[in-house]
């Protein structure tokens, strides 16, 4: 029996199932803290996500208790698993620009610091970056730029920063939230502004949990994949740090495997009428066995124009608008369901699970069952 330390600042349930699955069939006797860790606690290793040296040196025999930080630079004893934020942001853009969004926001506490590999570990700052490589700039309120990593902000003070803020953002807006802590206050905010949400600001929230985000005042788009797949991964490298094993001190980095759509952000920013026709045709009917000549004739246009259209307010063709749908859905059927590839194929608008399989290895380089084993492994899919 191992005894383990899960110190977080933010409970990610996502993180915790996997940590908890993992250490049932590893013999782990797993204690959950928060940000104040039990001084003189001693034991086998260390799951943290963002407390700091100073902190974690409140344990005994420190420099020799096997540590996997979310934050902290590898070093001796302490291994890193982080998240791919240029993944991240590049994937938010994407989902918005395809949607003709083109004035983006963010919320936050404060502008966290912190790069790795010359790319920024915060989640908006990786956005603006994202959005400044492509000609398009980001909207950020931070309402206590000063706040130190323990103090809490005032309530009133951050939903008056907030109406404030989005009072003034050009309009329509996509939004990025990217804590679910801060969820329901974006939305008493909105609210309060008789703001319409999507139509004036559409929120995708940085976040797979689904008791956030399904349960909010309105469905709310997420992120899909990510914190599982870091929890197993977390567990995985401590499990051979405890083994003696000489693991690289190179950070692990993990990518979402989808985004979510829901109501927060079923919306299109289009000016024109007829692409906004058959952009919402493909929508709601990439997972059938269409094609893009069915989105021409749904608007009333020919393929030629269809195709001009989407170049000229989307900056892509159609054909690969459609392609990106159906990545996106396959991408979220293998890592979190066991639908076999016939199935999957069937709800994704192909064929056979061979022409699925084609155009998967063509975009990603990897087979569909090369890729959902790449994420899983050991993990038991969600239901």
């Amino acid at each position: 029996m191992k005894d383990i330390l899960c110190a977080f600042r933010e409970s990610e349930s996502g993180i915790l199932d996997e940590i908890y699955a993992f250490g049932r069939e590893h013999a782990w006797r797993i204690e959950l803290c928060g940000w104040q860790l039990p001084p003189g606690w001693a034991g086998d290793g260390v799951l943290t996500d963002y407390l700091g040296i100073g902190e974690l040196r409140r344990i005994r025999n420190f420099d020799h208790t096997p540590i996997v930080s979310r934050e902290l630079h590898p070093e001796r004893n302490i291994r890193t698993v982080a998240g791919n934020t240029r993944q991240i942001a590049s994937m938010v853009a994407n989902y918005f620009l395809g949607k003709g969004f083109t004035h983006f926001a963010a919320i936050d506490a404060r502008e966290w610091p912190g790069d790795r590999n010359g790319f920024p570990q915060d989640p908006v700052r990786a956005l603006r970056t994202v959005l400044a490589g492509r000609g398009l700039s980001l909207d950020v309120c931070y309402w206590q730029p000063d706040l130190a990593p323990d103090e809490l902000s005032d309530y009133g003070m951050i939903m008056e920063k907030l109406g404030r803020f989005f009072r003034q953002l050009p309009k329509p807006v996509a939004l990025l939230v990217p804590n679910s802590h801060y969820l329901t206050m974006v939305y008493r905010v909105l609210e309060q502004q008789k703001v319409k949400v999507p139509e004036e600001v559409a929120i995708l929230c940085n976040t797979d949990n689904t008791r956030i985000t399904e349960q909010s005042v309105i469905p709310t788009t997420r992120i899909n994949g990510e914190m599982h797949e870091v929890g197993r991964k977390m567990s995985e490298l401590l499990h051979r740090m405890i083994a003696g094993e000489t693991v690289p001190e190179e950070p692990v980095y993990v990518s979402p495997a989808a985004i979510v759509s829901r109501r927060s952000s079923d919306v299109l920013a289009v000016p024109d009428v007829k692409l906004a026709t058959a952009v919402s045709f493909l929508l709601t009917n990439y997972m059938n066995f269409i094609s893009i000549a069915d989105a021409a004739h749904a608007a009333g246009i020919s393929t030629v124009m269809l195709n001009r259209k989407f170049r000229q307010h989307l900056g892509k063709q159609p054909l690969r608008f459609l392609l990106e749908l159906r990545l996106n859905r396959i991408r979220d059927l293998l890592d979190g369901t066991d639908l076999p590839l016939p199935k999957i194929a069937e709800e994704t608008g192909y064929g056979s699970a061979m022409a699925l399989s084609l155009a998967f290895k063509r975009e990603t380089g990897m087979t569909p069952g090369a890729w959902r084993h790449s994420r899983r492994m050991q993990r038991k899919p969600r239901q």
